[in-house]
């Protein structure tokens, strides 16, 4: 599998340094050795390795830090650069899903990601510029109906990836990763979750934010891959790949960093339910390993809730490792972690009430195969009667996921 593989030590004339993150030597690329040049591209283009559509004769370029916008013989180029490569991508560009904006080429080396291409078209607006819009002009039905767009695109894309690469469920990595995280964020909140069958891995696409979603003036909803940060990068230098819920979950993070405290509550709550609506009624479970997707989401068994959770310790544990400073709704995500969990133990003694029910059915169903008495039918039919009752009081009272973390 190309994504993950530990890459050999970088030649010493590389921009690379070899940096310790929560316990993974990973490569880094300070931002100043980005190309600020069109001299300086050209030195780029010959030493690393050039794959697919990179123009080479430049007529001017723009160096916005770690995206430069270039204008060539060839047409309009926006490169994104990485400080934290990784490789991968051209694994994921398997899926020909037209939801899903490719880069057209790149420069890497060692099989490591340096730079990724789009054709620029500066004309379309993303997603997040027409979100906020919605929100200065107080347009919530319009902003509910682009999230649900996006949440339909991303599920879109999510299942052609299925189809393409799909691992076991790997509870041990994920919950290592977030112990990681906590530890190095110094975090006293402490949540780990069972991730219920049936939730593979899958190459996701990564931290998806509303900035990487742009609509077509056909009206095609289209995403673009996003580039790794440190904590993935880290993650990913160790092998791990996550589920399909993790990116719909980093969308949700970021929804929650524009709208909160700019939307009135019950506008925020039907933002999010409108994003999780559009990709959970998507049609297809292979993103969820044949889990119907909106019980995937639960919040019994991990589901998107433990996600939230960890994005919220991988950005305060990426702004930390950038020195920018915390954002505001990570903050707000760690506070509600132990109400969060104190409900959860509440609850399972629903989860236990209908184990006890189960266990009396059971018991039940065999004397009366055994022996059929009046009395051992009864108790089976009241055993299935309280295993039904509780299971369903216990998934009825825990919290939905729309209104987790409000």
């Amino acid at each position: 599998m190309e994504s993950g593989d530990t890459p050999a030590e970088p030649d010493s004339r590389t921009p690379f340094t070899m940096v310790e993150l929560l316990g993974s030597r990973i490569h880094k690329i300070p931002s100043e050795n980005t190309p600020s040049s069109i001299e300086e591209w050209v030195k780029y283009t010959q030493f690393f390795e050039v794959w697919g559509d990179v123009p080479v004769e430049l007529i001017s370029m723009d160096n916005r830090g770690q995206e430069i916008l270039i204008e060539s013989s060839s047409g309009s180029y926006r490169a994104e650069f990485s400080q934290w490569p990784v490789s991968g991508m051209r694994a994921r560009m398997r899926s020909e899903n037209n939801r899903i904006e490719w880069p057209v080429g790149g420069l890497s080396i060692e099989g490591l990601d340096i730079a990724l291409l789009w054709r620029d078209d500066s004309n379309s607006s993303d997603a997040e510029e027409v979100m906020l819009q919605h929100i200065a002009s107080q347009d919530m039905d319009s902003a509910t109906q682009l999230l649900e767009r996006c949440g339909r695109a991303l599920a879109s894309a999510q299942e052609a990836l299925s189809a393409q690469w799909i691992g076991p469920s790997d509870s041990r990595a994920w919950n290592s990763s977030i112990t990681k995280l906590e530890e190095a964020t110094k975090s006293r909140t402490l949540w780990r979750a069972p991730f219920k069958p049936g939730m593979p891995a899958m190459l996701s696409l990564g931290k998806m934010s509303l900035d990487r979603f742009s609509e077509s003036y056909e009206g095609l909803m289209r995403l673009r891959p996003p580039m790794c940060g440190p904590s993935d990068a880290a993650s990913r230098s160790r092998g791990i790949e996550w589920p399909a819920l993790r990116d719909l979950a980093a969308l949700l993070y970021n929804i929650g960093e524009i709208a909160h405290g700019n939307v009135e509550q019950e506008d925020f709550e039907n933002l999010r339910l409108a994003t999780i609506r559009g990709w959970s009624k998507y049609p297809g479970r292979r993103r969820t390993g044949g889990v119907n997707p909106h019980r995937a989401l639960q919040i019994i068994g991990g589901g998107v809730s433990i996600w939230e959770y960890e994005q919220a310790l991988s950005s305060k544990f990426d702004t930390t490792e950038n020195s920018s400073p915390i954002p505001p709704r990570t903050g707000y995500i760690l506070s509600k972690v132990a109400p969060i969990q104190r409900k959860l133990f509440t609850i399972r003694i629903f989860s236990a009430a209908s184990l006890v029910g189960a266990s009396s059915a059971f018991l039940g169903i065999i004397a009366s195969i055994l022996e059929p008495t009046q009395t051992s039918f009864f108790a089976a039919a009241a055993g299935v009667s309280v295993y039904i009752m509780m299971n369903g009081l216990y998934r009825y009272v825990a919290p939905n996921p729309e209104t987790t973390f409000m």
